[in-house]
């Protein structure tokens, strides 16, 4: 009797050593792609809107303790050129980083001599980071 109850014991050890060391050797998971789609989307939607000062809240803390609101919002609003729309395209992530590729629409004013205005489309490839479980846009 003693020797099939050491049997079972040993086997049920085994049987929990080895669903221990099968989640170990599982990779860690990536992130959900909805969540990088919905940030960026946002960010978008803020640009898209004329919501510079909302857009800055997507960038990257490390950007943002080296260029204010004012300095950003200031060289967006400079620039010849007009965002009109913005596709999500999809995103390659790693566990803290994140290609998010999107096709913008635009429009530069005087962009030649004689054009009052050039219309366009661009595939732009963005660099998001993970920070502090939040997910920001690298310039």
């Amino acid at each position: 009797m003693k020797r099939s109850f050491n049997k079972k014991a040993g086997l049920l050890l085994m049987a929990c050593l080895v669903l221990l060391l099968s989640a170990c050797a599982t990779s860690p998971a990536k992130p959900k792609t909805s969540v990088i789609e919905q940030r960026a989307t946002e960010r978008w939607s803020k640009m898209l809107s004329g919501d510079v000062a909302g857009a800055y809240e997507y960038l990257s803390p490390g950007f943002r303790s080296g260029v204010s609101s004012i300095q950003y919002q200031r060289s967006i609003l400079l620039k010849r050129v007009r965002w009109t729309g913005a596709k999500y395209k999809g995103s390659d992530c790693t566990e803290n980083t994140c290609s998010v590729r999107f096709l913008l629409s635009f429009t530069v004013a005087g962009a030649l001599p004689g054009v009052k205005s050039f219309d366009g489309e661009k595939d732009i490839d963005e660099s998001w980071i993970l920070s502090d479980g939040v997910w920001y846009l690298v310039p």
